[in-house]
């Protein structure tokens, strides 16, 4: 009786462990699946929307080599797939090549790309509560860490003073007007921090930048005033539970180049 017991115990325990060896396998499969199928989906957007231009059509000023995007989006393809796109985000030689959503909430499109359809990846989207023209004051855009670095997955690497070196600025396009985001800071924060507030006056803004400024991994020479507006891009990073690396940056618009 007793053998039989032990027999059926291990049979059991084979049984749970075969569960959770499948369970685990389709876990691995579904999410390799996930960042293929986003990986070819934002590729083939990138392919029919967006253009790079040619050295010669960025045009100089002063000695500065680019005062125009170095990619030109067709907006009027993007919006005719989803009427929330609200812009696109652009950082040379590095993944960052994604449309930009909004909707009435900040759930929406953690877990769903451009055409709606559920994934992991999800969609790169503005908070619900700023201005889809980008006048907040604290403009804040979320994008998922992907392990294959793709959408926000290479945003830790600022925690390097040589990855920001090599990046400092980040292109914001939009329908009407083009933006650069000249990155002024990069910290690692709680998701519920400063970082993503509305902030009510220029005053506290100011300090807020300042602040921010020297809680950075790296090391900006940009200064800021009082009339500055900014971008907040924020991904998971993994210090601690609910543990966000946010990137801070002036936003200005090419128009006042």
């Amino acid at each position: 009786m007793l053998r039989k017991t032990k027999k059926l115990v291990w049979i059991a325990l084979i049984v749970l462990l075969l569960l959770i060896f499948s369970f685990s396998l389709y876990q691995i499969i579904s999410t390799i699946c996930h960042y293929s199928e986003s990986e070819e989906t934002y590729k083939d957007i990138v392919a029919n929307v967006v253009t790079i231009k040619d050295a010669d059509d960025i045009s100089e000023q002063e000695g500065e080599k680019i005062v125009q995007a170095p990619i030109a989006v067709d907006f009027d393809a993007l919006l005719s797939q989803n009427k929330d796109v609200v812009g696109w985000l652009y950082c040379e030689n590095t993944p960052v090549n994604y449309p930009i959503v909004q909707s009435d909430d900040n759930d929406y499109y953690l877990r769903r790309m451009l055409n709606g359809k559920y994934n992991i990846a999800g969609t790169v989207f503005l908070d619900y509560r700023c201005h889809s023209d980008y006048s907040s004051l604290n403009t804040i855009i979320y994008g998922h860490n992907m392990k294959n670095d793709s959408m926000f997955g290479t945003f830790t690497d600022y925690k390097s003073q040589e990855y920001y070196d090599e990046h400092p600025i980040i292109w914001l396009l939009t329908p009407e007007v083009n933006y650069k985001i000249e990155l002024m800071a990069g910290y690692v924060t709680p998701s519920d921090s400063d970082a993503y507030s509305e902030f009510v006056s220029q005053e506290e803004l100011y300090e807020y930048i300042q602040e921010a400024k020297k809680k950075s991994t790296f090391f900006s020479p940009l200064s800021c005033s009082s009339e500055d507006r900014i971008v907040t891009l924020s991904t998971c990073s993994y210090e601690y539970d609910a543990a966000r690396y946010v990137l801070v940056g002036k936003l200005s618009s090419l128009q006042d180049e």
